[in-house]
C-alpha cells in the first residue's frame, strides 16, 4: 500500500504546478457556478483546465473517474437531459482524448486483444444496438442510450486494456475505487444513524449520493470481491487492519441498506468461488438457463401467470423490512408485484417484436400500451420512469431476442472462459484479480434479475471492467510466462 501511496505521491509532486494549477481552476468553477446557476461557468474552464492535464497524464484523468464515481450525483442538463457529475463528464473527456493518446503513445501500445473472442462477441453486441437503434420506434432514445453505450464500452473495457499494462495499475486502480466507495459509507451511516437505522429511512439517508438504496447496496455488494483481492495482497500490519475495517464498514453499509439483492450477494460470492475451484460453472450455466427457460415456459402457457395477479387493496408498501421479507412470498409487497407487472407488459412487448424489439432504452416510452391490468399496483403509473427490473426480459424487449442472444453468449463465454483461465494460471495474485472478477460479474448478472442497473455509472462501471479483466489477465500471462504448464494440456 505504502508503494501504490508513494507512487501517487511522486507523480503528482512532478506534476505538482500543474495539478495546483488544476485544482485552483475547477475550485474557481465551481465557486462562481454555485453563485451564478450557470453550467457554463463551470463547464469551460474546468473542461479546458481538465482536457489539459488528460493530454498531460492519461492515466491520471483516467483514474479520476473512479474516483469520483462513488460521490457522483444526477445533474439535470438543458433540453431534458442529465448527467451523472463528476463521473461521465470525465468519461466524455477520456473518449475524446483516447485518440490522442494513442497517437503520441502508439508504438508502445498493444492491441492484440481486439483480436480476442471475448472482444469479438463484445463488438457484435455493440453493433447490433447500434443496427436496432437505427430502425427503433423511438430512435432519439436509443441514440442517447449508444452514444452512453459507446463511452462505457471504451472507458470500461478498452481504455483499461490498453493503459493498464502492469498488475500495480490494477492495484492502484482497487485503492482509487475503495477510498471514496467507503467514504460514502461512512457518510450514508452517519445519516442514517440520524433516522435511527429504519428501513423506512434508508433512500433518504443515500440520496443525492446514490440513486437509491438499491444502487447504493448492490455498488457496495460488486465491488466487495474486490476488497478480498486487495487483501491478498496488501501486506501485513496496519495496512492489513485498515483494508479489514473497510471491509467491515462495506459489509455494515450492505447490511443496513435493506437490500435483498445485495444482502444475498455475499453468499453467492462464496458460492460461485467454490464452483470455479471446483469446475462446475460449464455445468451451472446452462442448468440455469435450462431452469429459467422451463419457469418461463410454464408461465406463459395457458396463461398460467395470471394466477400470481395480485389482490389490489393488500398490495402496500412495506415500512419495516421483516414485513417485506414475509410480503414478498406473500406476493403482497409492492416493489415485487410492481415487477410483474411490468414483465408482463415485457412478455406481450416480446410477443409484438420478437426479432427486432422497440429499440434500446424503448421500454418507458412503449409499455404502457401492452400492460396487464390484472397486475396492476398504486405506483404503477412509474412516476421515477424507471425500467422494467429484470435487465435479460428488457434486453429482449428493447434488441428482441437476436439481442438476448448475444448478449448471453457473451456473459457465458466470459464466465467458461474465466473459469478455464483460472485452471492454467499459476497461483498469486493475478489469478486471484481472475476470480475477483469472475465473482463481481455473478453477482452483477444476479442483481440483473431484478434490476437495470449495468446501466448505471456505479455498477456498469465494475460490469463491463470485469470482462475487460478476463481479456486483460490472459494477456498478462501470456507475456509474462505464468501459465501453470501442469494444467495447459487441458
Amino acid at each position: 500500500m505504502s508503494i501504490l501511496a508513494s507512487r501517487v505521491y511522486n507523480q503528482f509532486r512532478q506534476r505538482g504546478f500543474l495539478f495546483v494549477v488544476f485544482a485552483l481552476i475547477l475550485a474557481i468553477s465551481v465557486a462562481a457556478y454555485l453563485m451564478t446557476g450557470h453550467l457554463l461557468l463551470l463547464g469551460i474552464p474546468a473542461g479546458l483546465a481538465a482536457i489539459a492535464w488528460g493530454i498531460r497524464d492519461f492515466s491520471i484523468l483516467y483514474l479520476a473517474i473512479w474516483a469520483t464515481i462513488p460521490f457522483a450525483v444526477e445533474v439535470d442538463l438543458p433540453g431534458g437531459l442529465s448527467t451523472d457529475f463528476p463521473a461521465e463528464p470525465l468519461m466524455w473527456l477520456t473518449f475524446i482524448l483516447f485518440p490522442v493518446y494513442i497517437f503520441l503513445q502508439g508504438r508502445q501500445l498493444d492491441f492484440s486483444f481486439l483480436f480476442h473472442p471475448l472482444m469479438v462477441i463484445l463488438v457484435i453486441h455493440f453493433f447490433w444496438i447500434v443496427l436496432m437503434s437505427a430502425i427503433s420506434t423511438v430512435p432519439l432514445i436509443s441514440i442517447k442510450y449508444t452514444l452512453a453505450k459507446t463511452w462505457y464500452l471504451v472507458c470500461f473495457v478498452v481504455v483499461p486494456l490498453v493503459i493498464f499494462r502492469h498488475l500495480r495499475d490494477f492495484k492502484t486502480w482497487s485503492v482509487v475505487f475503495l477510498v471514496p466507495l467507503v467514504l460514502t459509507v461512512i457518510i450514508i451511516l452517519i445519516r442514517h444513524s440520524q433516522y435511527g437505522f429504519t428501513f423506512s429511512t434508508i433512500n433518504n439517508a443515500v440520496i443525492p449520493i446514490y440513486r437509491n438504496h438499491v444502487d447504493y447496496a448492490c455498488s457496495l455488494g460488486v465491488f466487495l470481491p474486490f476488497t478480498w483481492w486487495i487483501s491478498t495482497w496488501v501486506g501485513a500490519g496496519w495496512k492489513k487492519y485498515a483494508l479489514f475495517a473497510c471491509i467491515a464498514i462495506v459489509v455494515t453499509g450492505i447490511y443496513f441498506s435493506y437490500t435483498r439483492a445485495a444482502w444475498l450477494c455475499i453468499p453467492l460470492a462464496g458460492v460461485v468461488y467454490f464452483l470455479i475451484r471446483l469446475r462446475w460453472m460449464r455445468v451451472i450455466v446452462p442448468l440455469v438457463l435450462a431452469v429459467v427457460l422451463l419457469v418461463v415456459g410454464w408461465l406463459a402457457y395457458d396463461n398460467h401467470y395470471i394466477s400470481y395477479s395480485p389482490n389490489y387493496e393488500s398490495v402496500i408498501t412495506q415500512k419495516k423490512f421483516d414485513d417485506l421479507v414475509s410480503a414478498t412470498y406473500r406476493m403482497e409487497d409492492i416493489s415485487t408485484v410492481e415487477r410483474f407487472y411490468r414483465w408482463v407488459a415485457g412478455y406481450y412487448m416480446l410477443l409484438d417484436r420478437p426479432w427486432t424489439g422497440f429499440g434500446p432504452a424503448s421500454f418507458y416510452s412503449v409499455y404502457h400500451s401492452f400492460v396487464d391490468r390484472h397486475f396492476t399496483t398504486y405506483v404503477s403509473d412509474n412516476p421515477e420512469q424507471s425500467g422494467m427490473h429484470n435487465y435479460y426480459l428488457m434486453v429482449a424487449v428493447e434488441q428482441g431476442i437476436p439481442g438476448l442472444v448475444i448478449f448471453l453468449s457473451l456473459v457465458i463465454l466470459v464466465l467458461i472462459w474465466g473459469e478455464r483461465l483460472y485452471y492454467k494460471l499459476q497461483s498469486g495474485v493475478l489469478r486471484n484479480l481472475l476470480m475477483a472478477g469472475l465473482i463481481s460479474l455473478c453477482c452483477n448478472l444476479f442483481i440483473l434479475t431484478l434490476n437495470d442497473t449495468v446501466e448505471t455509472d456505479k455498477l456498469g462501471a465494475i460490469f463491463f471492467l470485469c470482462i475487460g479483466i478476463v481479456i486483460w489477465v490472459e494477456r498478462n500471462a501470456r507475456r509474462n510466462g505464468l501459465f501453470d504448464k501442469t494444467t495447459l494440456h487441458h
